[in-house]
């Protein structure tokens, strides 16, 4: 599906009904995306029950300048089935993740990102038909509605948590307040002290299997009020993580008791400069699990950011003040509609 305005071609793809484009993984690398964007990673996150995504790649005459990632939201949810709904809205949002925008440009230009907008609500208007009305943007930063056009209504959303990398683990410490670094380090020494607890980092499909993962993802999910529909889509679904399983691009950090049962686990978008902390599961204390695992693996993040030499981890939404106190700055994000 193509189309094109004002000098611009605009490629539409079904990642479920499509094949793969030929030079997706040259263009993924180049926008920075990560594993959340790999083509059957897309797909399996659509068959596991989320909204369709309509896929913009639009070029000019020497190559791909942006990408747009919408799922088509309909206002009565179908079951998981090939093709878009004829009544609905755009939500242009990153394959199953809320810590990054759907959207890549090449150009920082107002005028050159407005152009790209304009072409692909044309386009996407085109293909889905006059029933699929409006769009909503998420993730936006810091003037970044400058280049959405009017009508539109924008309003604050919850900020984003972003972990700068320290010099060093007791760099980081040394920046947190004294009742959380006494606690953090308390974490250590029990964890240190555990002889039942054992904790493993790898990929999925070797430190811990897809259905396991799924399911801590799911108990974390149920526990801060998620709606059923979204327990059953992307990192939530055992068919999302089995499109990961042994993946480079995906980390895992598992923690098992002497009997092997999984009691937390935490995943990871692997990026040479900006992970993502992807999601994060674990046992109730009352079915068996650990009090002090999530601050025991937040150590372990920030130990991952200095041992590689990114420029830090961003930790996603929720929890904002917790991840503060634990040495993360919140940047503000709003979203907004347009017409």
């Amino acid at each position: 599906m193509t189309a094109v305005r004002e000098g611009l071609t605009v490629g539409l793809h079904d990642p479920v009904t499509d094949p793969e484009p030929a030079d997706w993984e040259a263009l993924r690398a180049r926008a920075g995306l990560r594993a959340n964007w790999a083509w059957p990673v897309m797909r399996a996150g659509v068959l596991s029950g989320a909204d369709p995504v309509l896929l913009a790649v639009l070029s000019d005459v020497e190559g791909p300048v942006g990408l747009v990632a919408a799922s088509v939201v309909a206002p009565r949810r179908r079951a998981a089935a090939p093709g878009f709904p004829r009544v609905g809205y755009l939500h242009v949002q990153a394959p199953q993740s809320s810590a990054v925008p759907g959207f890549w440009f090449a150009s920082s230009a107002v005028r050159e990102r407005a152009s790209l907008v304009r072409a692909f609500r044309r386009a996407a208007r085109r293909t889905l038909g006059p029933g699929v009305r409006g769009a909503l943007w998420r993730q936006l930063g810091e003037g970044d509605d400058a280049w959405l056009p009017w009508p539109r209504y924008t309003r604050d959303t919850e900020p984003l948590a972003v972990l700068d990398a320290p010099e060093s683990v007791d760099a980081w410490l040394a920046g947190l307040g004294q009742k959380r670094r006494a606690s953090v380090r308390r974490t250590q020494r029990l964890v240190a002290a555990d002889p039942d607890l054992q904790v493993r980092t790898g990929r999925v499909g070797e430190v811990v299997t897809p259905a396991e993962l799924a399911h801590l993802t799911r108990l974390n999910f149920a526990k801060h009020a998620a709606g059923s529909v979204e327990l059953r889509s992307g990192p939530r679904s055992e068919v999302w993580q089995a499109a990961v399983a042994g993946r480079a691009d995906v980390c895992v950090v598992a923690y098992r008791d002497a009997a092997g049962r999984l009691l937390g686990a935490a995943t990871i978008l692997d990026d040479p400069v900006w992970p993502v902390w992807l999601s994060w599961g674990a046992l109730p204390v009352e079915d068996g699990g650990r009090r002090h695992l999530y601050f025991d693996l937040f150590r372990r993040l920030v130990e991952r950011v200095v041992d590689r030499g990114a420029r830090g981890m961003i930790l996603g939404k929720g929890m904002s003040e917790l991840k503060s106190d634990l040495g993360a700055h919140l940047v503000p994000q709003h979203g907004a509609v347009t017409a």
